[in-house]
């Protein structure tokens, strides 16, 4: 892109929208995923995330970003804003797992809420059945209402993940 022109673009944006158009001149996917966010209807950017990164900027692309939020890293950076969920996955058996290393697929934040744009219900379902396909024979029992239908969230709790008790 020319100088002039990313200047133009640059100062005539908001800075969350200036960081998106110049990460989504490359990373174009990403950029209009994050887009559909609330992370990014909140004025949140890539930068957010991946630092100013403007060394990957300058040599466009042949250096890594500043930062990248690994799994063992979401919760204290998602946990900045999300506190109490934070809270309660690092409680959990799953975050205990991740935090500690033992487990690699152990989910952390964007296993189940997506990365650059958040999982349907229906996406997340699937994300657990990755570990958990062998479901035990109360989770293909009658869904708790007449109108719902069997899925996970409909026992376990979000981000303990522990089986709420009816």
């Amino acid at each position: 892109m020319k100088p002039f022109l990313l200047a133009l673009i640059l100062f005539a944006l908001p800075a969350a929208a200036q960081m998106q158009k110049v990460c989504g001149a490359c990373h174009t996917q990403p950029a209009d995923d994050f887009e559909k966010h609330p992370h990014s209807k909140q004025s949140m950017s890539c930068d957010t995330c991946h630092g100013a990164s403007q060394n990957h900027i300058d040599t466009a692309g042949n250096t890594p970003p500043e930062k990248v939020a690994g799994p063992k890293d979401q919760p204290a950076l998602c946990g900045a804003c999300h506190t109490g969920q934070s809270k309660d996955f690092t409680a959990s058996k799953h975050g205990k797992a991740m935090l500690a290393g033992g487990a690699q697929k152990s989910p952390a934040c964007t296993t189940c809420h997506g990365t650059h744009m958040l999982r349907t219900a229906t996406q997340t379902e699937q994300q657990c059945k990755r570990c958990h396909a062998q479901l035990p024979a109360a989770c293909s029992a009658a869904p708790p209402a007449q109108t719902a239908k069997v899925s996970c969230a409909n026992c376990h709790d979000k981000h303990k993940m522990v089986v709420a008790k009816r």
